[in-house]
C-alpha cells in the first residue's frame, strides 16, 4: 500500500511539474516538425494581408483603438473590467468602424476570453495587434513567449495576482502580429549600444538577421523577433507578422548636433536593420508613436542624413503632419508602416505653451484630420490612443501634487495624460449628480452650505472636483462676486483689497462675467511656484519664501515643457545661455471656462467650468486646482516649506464664504463627509465622448 501512495504521489508531481513545465514555462517537444505553417495574416509590399475564407490573401487597412486594462476604482494591474465591460466595448469599437485593437502587454484572461465571444457572435471580428513589454533580451522574450502562449490559449501564469492566470482560450485566428516594445528610454539604448558587454554586433538567425551596421540594440531585437517566431512556429505551427515600436526620438533620421542635444535625439532606430529571411513566411512592418514633434523637423537634420534623404526630401508632402513625417516615413521604408499610437487629450490643462487645451469635439476633429492624412500617405494602419481615459496615468507636472497609490479612485482634470480616450467616466452611477448648465434641478435643501447678503452657496462633490451653486439677486455676468475658500488650516490670507474674510482663506474664486473669472491661490499655497521656480527662474524657492499668513492671492498655474529651439547658427554663440533659455515655461490655469457642461445639448462644452442661469451660477471646481493631495481619503496639500515638498494632511472641512467691501465676510464649512471621502466605492458611468462620433463618422460612414 505505502509503495503505492508513493507511485501516486510521484506521479502526480510528475504531472503538475509537466503541466507546469508546458503551461507556464515554455517547454515543449516539437512532434510535428514537418506540419506546414498556418499563417493567416502577412505583409506584401507597404500593406497587410488577410486570408479571407476562400484562402486568398486580401489587404486590409488596419484601423484600430489602443485598449488597456484601466478601470476607475482599480490601480492597472487589478485587471478591473469584467468580460462584460470588455464585450460591451468591443460592441462600441466595431460600431465605431474600427477592425483592430492593439495592447502593449499580456492582458487578463477575461479580455481574450471577451474577444473570442465577440468574434464568434459578431459578423466582422475584431483583430488583435498584440503588445509585448520589456528592456533587454531576456525580458522580452519572457514577454514573447507567454503573449504567444497566451493568445494560443496555452498559457497559465502561477502566482498571477492573487493566484493563478489561466489563459485557455485560442484568439490567434484572429491576431494581426505582435510588437515588441512600448516607449524606449533613448538613454537606455544607448547604454545598451556602447556600454553592455557581451553583446554581438552581428545576428543571423532562421527567420531573422540583422542587416550590416545595425546597433547592438537592433542586434538584440533581431534577437528576439526571431526567438519569436522560432518559438510559435515550432510549438504552434503558425507564423504572423512582428515588428518593433519606434518613436520620433528615435527613429532613422540623425539631426545637427545643436539640434540633437536640445531635443535628446542622439540614438537611432530602424526597422530596414532587423531583416526578414525567407523562412519568415509572415513579414515585418515599422512602427511608430506618433507624439511631441517639431515644426519643419527636415530642417533639423545633419548634412550627411539630408544628402541620404535628397530625392524624398526634394519632393515631400510638407503639408501633413510634422512638415511631412508622414510622407518620409511612408517613402523611406520599404515595408509596411503603422501608427502605433497617438492621439490628442481632451484634458483641461494644455500639453505646450501657446496651445490651448482641446474639447471633446476638437480632440475628435484632430484625430479625424491624423487619420486621413495616415491613410492619405500610404501608412498601412493607425491605432488611437486610447480608447478610455486612463486615471493611472500620471502626467509630469501635475504627478508631484498627488497620492500615488491612489490615484485610480479620482479623476485628475488637470492631467494631460488621463484625457486621450475616446471613452471617459462620469460621476454618478447613471447620471453625474451635477450637471454645469445654468440650471439647478440636481440641487436641494440637503446642500445648502451658506448665505450672506441675499446669496445662498449650495455645495456638492465628485471625483472630478467640487461643484458650487451660487444663486441669489446680483448673481448675473455683469456683476463681480468674491469667494473666498479656505482649504488648509496651517495657512492662509484674511484680506483681499478691501475685503476681510473671517478665516485665513487659501483660494479666491472670482466670478466675473464670462470671460473674467478664475480661481487664485495664496503665494504661500502656490504648488507650481513651490515646485517648479527654480526650473522656471534659477532660483529656489526657498530663497524666497511667502508669508504664511496674508500673502497676496496670485493666478493658478501650470508648468509646461518649453519649445523653444536654438537655431544651429546661434547655439554655439549662446550655449553659455542654453540653460537659461531652455528653462520650463508656465500658462495660468486658474482661468475658468463659461459654457454648457450637458453632453446632451447641441452647444456641449466638455471644458465648462462654469455657468450662467437666471439669477444663478454653477461652478466646477476640479481638485488639483484647490490643491487637493488626495480627494478620495480627503487628504490636501501641507505647508510646502514646513514639509520641503507635498505632503497629505486629512481635512473634515473646507470652509467658504462670500466676501464684501463692507465689513468682514462670515465662513461656513462644506463638510467632507467625516474625512472618508468615497471610501472605495466610485461611482460612475460610462460615456462615449463626442470625439467616438466624430470617428465613427469617418469610419463607418466614409
Amino acid at each position: 500500500m505505502l509503495k503505492y501512495l508513493i507511485a501516486v504521489v510521484i506521479i502526480l508531481f510528475l504531472a503538475i511539474g509537466g503541466v507546469y513545465a508546458y503551461f507556464s514555462r515554455s517547454v515543449f517537444i516539437d512532434f510535428r516538425p514537418n506540419a506546414p505553417i498556418t499563417v493567416n495574416f502577412r505583409t506584401e509590399g507597404s500593406s497587410f494581408m488577410h486570408k479571407n475564407e476562400d484562402g486568398i490573401y486580401v489587404p486590409i487597412q488596419l484601423r484600430g483603438v489602443e485598449l488597456s486594462s484601466s478601470f476607475p476604482g482599480h490601480m492597472l494591474r487589478d485587471f478591473g473590467a469584467t468580460i462584460y465591460d470588455y464585450m460591451r466595448w468591443f460592441g462600441y469599437i466595431d460600431a465605431m468602424g474600427a477592425n483592430t485593437l492593439y495592447v502593449q502587454a499580456v492582458m487578463d484572461p477575461n479580455f481574450y476570453y471577451a474577444l473570442y465571444r465577440f468574434n464568434r457572435t459578431n459578423d466582422r471580428p475584431l483583430f488583435l495587434f498584440q503588445g509585448v513589454a520589456g528592456y533587454n533580451y531576456e525580458t522580452l522574450t519572457y514577454a514573447m513567449r507567454e503573449a504567444i502562449g497566451a493568445v494560443h490559449g496555452r498559457r497559465i501564469n502561477v502566482l498571477a495576482g492573487a493566484g493563478l492566470d489561466m489563459f485557455l482560450i485560442d484568439v490567434s485566428r484572429w491576431v494581426v502580429g505582435y510588437m515588441v516594445g512600448a516607449e524606449w528610454d533613448p538613454d537606455m539604448v544607448t547604454y545598451m549600444n556602447h556600454f553592455v558587454p557581451d553583446m554581438p554586433d552581428y545576428f543571423h538567425g532562421e527567420f531573422f538577421s540583422s542587416a550590416y551596421g545595425a546597433s547592438r540594440f537592433e542586434v538584440m531585437l533581431a534577437q528576439v523577433m526571431d526567438s519569436a517566431v522560432t518559438y510559435e512556429t515550432r510549438r504552434h505551427k503558425a507564423q504572423r507578422p512582428i515588428g518593433f515600436i519606434s518613436d520620433h526620438t528615435l527613429d532613422f533620421l540623425e539631426y545637427s548636433l545643436a539640434y540633437a542635444v536640445q531635443l535628446r535625439k542622439y540614438v537611432q532606430m530602424d526597422a530596414e536593420n532587423v531583416l526578414p529571411t525567407e523562412s519568415m513566411l509572415a513579414g515585418t512592418f515599422a512602427a511608430y508613436r506618433l507624439f511631441y514633434f517639431v515644426d519643419d523637423f527636415s530642417s533639423l537634420l545633419s548634412d550627411e542624413q539630408k544628402e541620404a534623404l535628397a530625392p524624398i526630401l526634394a519632393d515631400l508632402d510638407r503639408s501633413c503632419f510634422a512638415d511631412g513625417y508622414l510622407d518620409l516615413m511612408a517613402r523611406y521604408h520599404t515595408m509596411p508602416v503603422i501608427a502605433a499610437g497617438f492621439g490628442f487629450s481632451s484634458s483641461r490643462a494644455p500639453r505646450l505653451m501657446d496651445r490651448q487645451p482641446l474639447t471633446e469635439r476638437q480632440q475628435g476633429e484632430a484625430l479625424a484630420s491624423m487619420v486621413r492624412q495616415i491613410e492619405d500617405r500610404g501608412w498601412a494602419g493607425s491605432f488611437i490612443t486610447s480608447w478610455q481615459d486612463s486615471w493611472e496615468r500620471r502626467t509630469w507636472n501635475t504627478a508631484f501634487s498627488s497620492d500615488p497609490w491612489r490615484y485610480h479612485f479620482w479623476h485628475n482634470l488637470q492631467s494631460v495624460d488621463q484625457g486621450y480616450g475616446l471613452l471617459t467616466f462620469d460621476p454618478g452611477r447613471y447620471e453625474r449628480p451635477v450637471t454645469i448648465d445654468g440650471n439647478a434641478d440636481e440641487w436641494n435643501s440637503s446642500h445648502f452650505v451658506h448665505e450672506y447678503g441675499g446669496i445662498r452657496i449650495y455645495a456638492q462633490y465628485s471625483f472630478q472636483g467640487l461643484y458650487l451653486l451660487i444663486r441669489g439677486e446680483g448673481v448675473n455676468p455683469q456683476s463681480t462676486l468674491y469667494f473666498p475658500i479656505d482649504v488648509t488650516p496651517n495657512s492662509g490670507t484674511s484680506m483681499h483689497n478691501n475685503m476681510e474674510f473671517s478665516r485665513p482663506s487659501n483660494f479666491l474664486l472670482v466670478l466675473s462675467g464670462r470671460t473674467g473669472s478664475q480661481l487664485l491661490v495664496t503665494e504661500r499655497n502656490d504648488a507650481t511656484f513651490h515646485r517648479f521656480y527654480e526650473e522656471i527662474s534659477g532660483r529656489n524657492p526657498y530663497t524666497r519664501i511667502p508669508r504664511r499668513w496674508d500673502s497676496e492671492f496670485v493666478p493658478i498655474t501650470i508648468a509646461l515643457q518649453n519649445t523653444l529651439i536654438i537655431p544651429e547658427d546661434q547655439f554655439d554663440r549662446m550655449r553659455d545661455y542654453v540653460r537659461d533659455l531652455l528653462r520650463l515655461q508656465y500658462t495660468v490655469t486658474g482661468n475658468l471656462v463659461h459654457g454648457i457642461g450637458d453632453p446632451n445639448s447641441p452647444n456641449f462644452n466638455s471644458l465648462t467650468d462654469f455657468s450662467f442661469g437666471e439669477n444663478l451660477v454653477e461652478v466646477r471646481l476640479p481638485w488639483t486646482l484647490l490643491n487637493f493631495f488626495n480627494p478620495h481619503t480627503m487628504h490636501v496639500h501641507d505647508d510646502y516649506y514646513d514639509n520641503f515638498g507635498v505632503e497629505g494632511l486629512r481635512v473634515r472641512y473646507i470652509h467658504i464664504g462670500i466676501a464684501t467691501p463692507v465689513g468682514e465676510a462670515p465662513m461656513s464649512p462644506i463638510p467632507l463627509r467625516g474625512w472618508s471621502g468615497w471610501r472605495d466605492r466610485v461611482e460612475f458611468h460610462e460615456r462615449l465622448k463626442q470625439s467616438y462620433f466624430i470617428m465613427q463618422e469617418l469610419w463607418a460612414n466614409p
